[in-house]
């Protein structure tokens, strides 16, 4: 018995309205928002495992890996307010993080 959870994804470019329509999208569905900026920010704040791989790797002035942010969206889809589905905002922006994210929720 699957559940059903409602996935959506925010694509577009720099300044299109994603991060603008997400929150009304998210308080009209009970859906999680998911912007993996934000979520890189709070994962460094919070220490946490996947967070502290992503700050030493930013400290050295280099972009934070597909793997990185992939584990860093696992652990946000095991929290309680992803129960109900979630919104991507700004991730897949390539062809092998839509593979990574399609093993992930395959998973789940």
């Amino acid at each position: 018995d699957k559940k059903k959870e409602q996935r959506t994804i925010f694509f577009g470019p720099p300044g299109a309205g994603k991060g603008t329509q997400a929150p009304i999208i998210r308080d009209e569905y009970c859906l999680c928002h998911l912007s993996t900026g934000d979520m890189l920010r709070e994962a460094v704040a919070n220490k946490t495992e996947m967070g502290m791989k992503a700050k030493s790797v930013m400290d050295a002035g280099k972009l934070v890996g597909d793997d990185i942010v992939v584990g860093i969206i696992r652990d946000a889809l095991q929290s309680p307010e992803c129960s109900r589905g979630f919104i991507l905002d700004g991730f897949p922006r390539t062809v092998p993080q839509a593979r990574m994210l399609d093993s992930l929720l395959a998973e789940s």
